[in-house]
């Protein structure tokens, strides 16, 4: 084999002839399992996306736990899950304009890392406040405006490491966007499968209760996101000491291509670890190359914030049955689930090429995220006042199936519109520079569509 020297004086087998073998393996259980380079690439972009979604889910899932926990005031009970969605969405998305602003010398690796660790750190000590005593005790208001603070920061940390990651993957490769997305789909369905789960097995929990006590099973979720962020960074340094063998690669040539595996490298494309940005790339100049793809983003997830409304609202046609999947404990759950593995499979579908999911064609994502206002019309003939009126299809299977196929077009429209950010700009530079533009849409949809979502519930009212 021919090498050729590094300036550092070691020898590297030559690029060219590495070509004509299979690309480097870093884990190999013999008769077992084998692990290549550019699958620890994708499943460390899963973990990653799994990683920026976790602490929102936390803050989600704890609604029941915090409303026990200000049990002794209800104001603060009721106020919780809404107050914690308005400082998590507005501080999202100044910090993500400002992120984007800030280019030149961007070290988005370190962006990553420092997420991460304010991430660690955080969930490390919100896990704390659910079995001290000294927390369990403390003023209301006190342990309120301390837990918003703590909710601020982590959505800080969360749009560092989100920025940081889309810009990597935005040089890297169309299949890393494809597996971040899937990791924030599998971050989806986590919770509602251990909600349903912890449902059947210990039942729902009282409403009241005379005193505070500690909660082990928060502790463990919150310790969670804070072991899933130090997975992230471990993975990252194992694949950073693979550098000296095969550098990052991208793979946008494998999938043009249609080949039988998306995860599979092209070796004839070798670029240097993702650089330091150099040039600052103005927004217009990115708005002139993706502003459908953009707009696209900014409608998917505006639109999709009707789902929590309806989810939340609409019970099963055969409420009156005796079957335990029916009330409503186990039924809303149960549809969360169902929108999460919707979603998670259009996703998934997008990182393979003979199914032809993934949409390329600004303009045809553009009109289809517009296209899914249908849906809310639809899931006004579901039952929407159980109790009340009848619905105008009365169907547990059409609901399920319109909170489906909502999942699954959420997720391939963003899926898509994530992946083909990077084919639409010309330079690295304009590449990590999408990366913050493409986040700043997503997190004012994301606010814009918490608002709209006020008119929904007025609709359905």
């Amino acid at each position: 084999m021919n090498h050729r020297r590094t300036d550092s004086g070691d020898d590297i087998p030559d690029p060219i002839e590495q070509t004509e073998h299979h690309e480097p393996v870093v884990l190999k259980l013999q008769g077992f399992f084998t692990l290549t380079l550019s699958q620890l690439k994708y499943f460390t972009f899963v973990i990653i996306g799994i990683a920026i979604l976790w602490p929102w889910n936390c803050f989600l899932s704890a609604s029941a736990y915090y409303g026990l926990r200000f049990v002794g005031s209800p104001s603060l009970s009721k106020v919780y899950s809404s107050t914690m969605m308005s400082v998590s969405t507005i501080t999202s998305t100044l910090y993500n304009y400002y992120l984007s602003q800030k280019q030149s010398g961007a070290d988005y690796k370190k962006r990553v890392h420092v997420g991460f660790n304010m991430t660690i750190v955080i969930f490390a000590f919100m896990a704390i406040t659910c079995i001290v005593q000294l927390f369990l005790d403390m003023n209301d208001t006190v342990f309120f405006l301390l837990l918003m603070l703590m909710v601020l920061t982590s959505a800080a940390a969360t749009c560092l490491a989100q920025n940081g990651t889309m810009a990597i993957v935005n040089v890297m490769g169309e299949i890393y966007a494809n597996a971040v997305m899937v990791g924030q789909a599998v971050a989806g369905v986590l919770p509602s499968c251990a909600l349903i789960i912890s449902i059947l097995l210990v039942g729902d929990k009282p409403s009241k209760q005379e005193k505070i006590e500690k909660d082990y099973g928060v502790f463990v979720y919150y310790i969670t996101a804070s072991l899933v962020c130090i997975l992230s960074i471990a993975l990252l340094y194992w694949v950073e000491r693979h550098k000296p063998n095969a550098a990052y690669q991208k793979v946008n040539r494998s999938m043009e291509m249609g080949e039988e595996t998306s995860l599979q490298l092209d070796d004839s494309d070798d670029i240097e670890d993702v650089p330091t940005q150099k040039q600052f790339i103005p927004f217009a100049q990115l708005w002139s190359k993706l502003k459908l793809v953009v707009m696209t983003i900014f409608f998917t997830f505006g639109i999709t914030l009707v789902f929590p409304v309806f989810a939340s609202v609409v019970e099963s046609t055969n409420n009156k049955s005796e079957s335990r999947f029916f009330n409503k404990q186990i039924y809303i759950p149960f549809v969360y689930l169902m929108w999460n593995l919707g979603d998670l499979m259009g996703r998934l579908m997008c990182g393979y090429p003979k199914l032809r999911m993934l949409i390329t064609s600004p303009k045809t994502m553009f009109t289809y995220s517009l296209a899914r206002l249908a849906f809310i019309p639809l899931f006004m003939t579901c039952n929407i006042h159980p109790g009340g009126s009848q619905p105008l299809i009365q169907s547990d299977f059409w609901y399920i199936l319109l909170q489906t196929l909502f999942g699954i077009s959420n997720g391939q429209l963003c899926t898509s519109a994530f992946m083909v950010v990077g084919k639409l700009c010309d330079s690295d530079d304009e590449k990590e520079a999408a990366g913050g533009f493409t986040t700043v849409f997503l997190s004012v949809g994301l606010a814009v569509g918490s608002v709209f979502s006020y008119l929904i519930v007025l609709m359905v009212g």
